[in-house]
């Protein structure tokens, strides 16, 4: 519950493997090699809905680290009344409209493709529902929510390895400005290790960040 006024519902989804990462450099298109790379990826999209009226108000697409609401007015549907979220490329960050967003700074950054394809996820037809305490005692946790561990195993390398290897085939001034954008990234963008699972999370008992 949001004050009374609306109802959140988060649907998370379970991505097996993470990266590589990508990132545009100017007119550079270059993969990051192990940049970016993890086993393990939880991602979600939060449903606002009216306690008034059922009608969606907003949605939250998640992005890495935090992430952007989106008014209903402004989203796509699928058959009538289904909110579309598109997934990018590698990183699975969630998007309410398809193409290309740059993580970065300006011309330089990590690349966020996504766009339509014949593959997707019609979260509506097949869910679980794991937790709805204003309902009381309706629904049983599953074990796995309860999970407090990495879903997945520490990548041992170094970063700035990774990033001067890169560096090598950009020219001088473009080589210093990606190594800056790269290192001021989260390191949830840039991943070593597995995610904590949605209960772990600050936003289970707390505001979406953005």
């Amino acid at each position: 519950m949001f004050g009374g006024t609306f109802t959140d519902v988060a649907i998370w989804l379970f991505y097996p493997f993470n990266g590589p990462a990508r990132a545009k450099v100017e007119f550079f298109n270059i993969s990051l090699g192990k940049i970016g790379e993890h086993v393990g990826d939880w991602e979600h999209v939060t449903l606002r809905i009216s306690n008034f009226n059922g009608e969606l108000k907003s949605m939250y697409f998640s992005q890495h680290s935090k992430g952007v609401w989106a008014d209903a007015s402004d989203l796509e549907y699928e058959n009538g009344n289904k909110p579309v979220a598109y997934s990018s490329l590698h990183g699975h960050a969630s998007y309410p409209n398809q193409g290309l967003v740059l993580q970065g700074n300006g011309s330089i950054g990590i690349r966020n493709d996504s766009g339509k394809g014949k593959s997707f996820m019609d979260t509506g037809a097949k869910f679980l529902v794991v937790d709805a305490k204003y309902l009381g005692p309706v629904y049983v946790e599953p074990p796995w929510l309860n999970y407090s561990r990495k879903w997945g195993p520490k990548i041992s390398y170094s970063i700035e390895d990774e990033i001067r290897k890169v560096g090598k085939v950009l020219p001088g001034k473009l080589k210093s400005a990606f190594e800056k954008v790269v290192n001021s990234l989260p390191r949830e963008v840039l991943g070593e290790e597995g995610p904590t699972g949605p209960k772990m999370k600050d936003s289970w008992t707390g505001d979406e960040r953005s």
